[in-house]
């Protein structure tokens, strides 16, 4: 009998919800062939998490320290199987899992820590398993074969799409944006004769004012959206400016030419993939643009050969990514 599946993540306006949704997309590659629970803390943003799914909350009071052993009494280690994504669970946090018999898979961005992880995931384009410290049973899921996608975008990730005009533009910063790119983005977007219309996407955890003030007509502003809308605003779009987040995977499986750069560490190495296989034209480290960065961007990007960019975003992904996923747990449970 296959074990269950505890799903690890957590989600709030401080540190954004890119955890949550890529083991979401997990969950539901997997949750026609296993039982599970999803298990986050009580701080965590729960109106994200999908009404229909089994939840458990750690509360507050538990911190990450004492995490482990709360766990080890909340469920049966024959009986469970963790999925973690999130950089709290450091080593210390793993080996203490293990210790309790758990097997554990850690989705990991940074390849920072030592892993005491049964298998390491980490779908950065360009990661080989020698960027990593683990235990001699480590094993690895590196790569877009084992991309974290939502079945929307699996779909679209195998259908092609053709880009004549750059006159549509799509922009997400993610769940909680911190230092506002929105908005800078979309005053630079303004300033471009051929933009005609600007979709805007923000995340449950975005908390800034001044995007609502702009009162702009071309510009339409979604929040809280559905995976099927999401796709529907991006397939409206010619091009777009995001993160080397998942939303980045999200936007290359509908294949258009894509601004894209980093303002966190987790993002860097994903980065460095996309610019790698020449699919997106490079930010590099966004942190602390202006307006007057994105606008000078936005004129060289004009300029650029963009079919360069979709004939790159064709090959990265494969229709077998759901089918590989359950084939490696399986082989775990």
């Amino acid at each position: 009998m296959s074990k269950i599946i505890l799903f690890r993540a957590d989600g709030n306006p401080g540190i954004g919800l890119g955890h949550l949704y890529r083991l979401f997309s997990l969950v539901e590659m997997l949750k026609e062939h296993f039982t599970f629970t999803f298990l986050t803390s009580e701080s965590s943003a729960i109106n994200v998490i999908p009404e229909n799914y089994q939840q458990k909350r750690i509360p507050n009071e538990i911190n990450i320290e004492e995490e482990p052993n709360w766990i080890s009494k909340e469920f049966d280690s024959n009986k469970y199987l963790l999925i973690a994504d999130g950089y709290q669970f450091n080593s210390s946090y793993q080996q203490k899992i293990k210790e309790h018999g758990f097997k554990f898979i850690y989705i990991d961005d940074l390849a920072s820590e030592h892993l005491f992880a049964d298998i390491v995931i980490n779908h950065s384009p360009s990661i080989s398993s020698e960027d990593f410290s683990c235990e001699s049973y480590t094993k690895f899921a590196l790569g877009t074969k084992y991309a974290l996608l939502r079945p929307t975008f699996l779909e679209l990730s195998t259908k092609e799409n053709t880009v004549k005009q750059l006159d549509t533009a799509f922009v997400c910063f993610g769940g909680a944006d911190p230092y506002n790119l929105t908005l800078k983005t979309a005053k630079a977007l303004l300033k471009m004769k051929q933009v005609k219309k600007i979709h805007i996407v923000l995340g449950g955890a975005y908390v800034h004012k001044g995007i609502r003030g702009l009162n702009k007509d071309i510009i339409k502003i979604y929040q809280n959206i559905s995976e099927k809308k999401l796709s529907e605003i991006m397939i409206d779009s010619n091009f777009s400016i995001a993160p080397a987040s998942t939303i980045l995977y999200e936007l290359c499986c509908v294949k258009m030419p894509i601004l894209s750069g980093f303002y966190v560490d987790n993002q860097e190495k994903i980065y460095q993939g996309f610019a790698e296989e020449k699919a997106i034209f490079e930010l590099g480290n966004m942190k602390d643009f202006s307006i007057d960065c994105f606008e000078r961007e936005l004129h060289s990007f004009f300029k650029s050969d963009f079919q360069q960019f979709i004939n790159a975003q064709k090959n990265i992904f494969d229709k077998n990514i759901k089918e590989r996923y359950h084939k490696l747990i399986s082989g775990i449970c």
